[in-house]
């Protein structure tokens, strides 16, 4: 008896196991299924192989009333689910879009330190970005929904696995613990994911949002998503180059769109009516 039970238990323990990692594991999601996405459910793009992870909508304090000035003042904002690329785009996948639209190179493209395929590419103007996400059929995400994706559905103050920031969870500034990148971008995905599955989030490349540089409270109506509009655009994350003070998830950092210096790269978005 004491053996079927010791049986019963360990059979018990194993089915738990084994439903709690299907639980984790990404379910492909097309709009054939029929049915809305889901937290979980993740979306390649055909044309050039990006990875998107479902976002589910929600409210959250966008900014921060203890950070610096642009960053206020905190207000409750709401954002639509939306996908949002589960890795930065790579050299590799931005090779091959210069190649067939015949775009100049990225300002680190023959810089041996930061052109390995898998690396993020960097030294993006805004409009060559816009021209990337037009050539996949995708968009940049908005600062709201950038933010709102970085804070992981649990208000983090880093948009890290934990919401904390060390060499074990980024690559910025400096080295240590898993970041062995000294003052160079590492391969996308070297370090965990955010709650949501999204990778990179903190440091190793700035990313591009759509949003122009304005005042908050943050208010996508007014104008500021105007794509055609020139202006500084706001860029999030950090870099590499950067302390982890910009990793924050409300820290807001801004360039001119004609420039393509400052390590900034691209993270792609989409909304679910855009998929096919």
């Amino acid at each position: 008896m004491m053996n079927r039970a010791l049986t019963l238990v360990a059979l018990l323990l194993i089915s738990g196991i084994s439903l709690g990692l299907a639980a984790q594991t990404p379910k492909q999601w097309t709009p054939k299924l029929g049915r809305a996405p889901v937290a979980g459910d993740e979306y390649t793009n055909p044309r050039d192989g990006t990875v998107l992870v479902y976002i589910p909508g929600g409210e959250f304090t966008m900014g921060n009333d203890s950070g610096d000035e642009d960053e206020k003042p905190a207000h409750k904002q709401k954002v639509a689910g939306f996908w949002l690329s589960k890795y930065e785009v790579t050299n590799e996948q931005y090779s091959k879009f210069m190649n067939a639209q015949e775009y100049p190179d990225p300002a680190f493209m023959d810089d041996a330190d930061f052109n390995k395929p898998k690396q993020p590419v960097i030294g993006v103007k805004f409009g060559h970005a816009q021209a990337y996400c037009t050539w996949v059929g995708l968009r940049m995400p908005t600062e709201a929904e950038w933010e709102f994706a970085a804070a992981g559905g649990k208000q983090f103050a880093y948009p890290t696995a934990d919401g904390k920031i060390s060499h074990d969870l980024a690559n910025y500034l400096g080295k240590g613990g898993k970041d062995i990148w000294e003052d160079v971008t590492a391969p996308v995905g070297s370090f965990p994911p955010n709650p949501y599955g999204v990778y990179d989030l903190a440091g190793n490349a700035w990313e591009w949002t759509s949003s122009l540089y304005r005042s908050y409270p943050y208010n996508g109506g007014d104008g500021r998503e105007n794509i055609s509009t020139r202006g500084h655009r706001v860029m999030r994350g950090g870099s590499f180059h950067f302390g982890d003070r910009t990793i924050r998830v409300s820290h807001r950092h801004h360039f001119a769109m004609h420039l393509r210096l400052d390590f900034v790269g691209i993270r792609l978005a989409a909304s679910t009516a855009d998929l096919k």
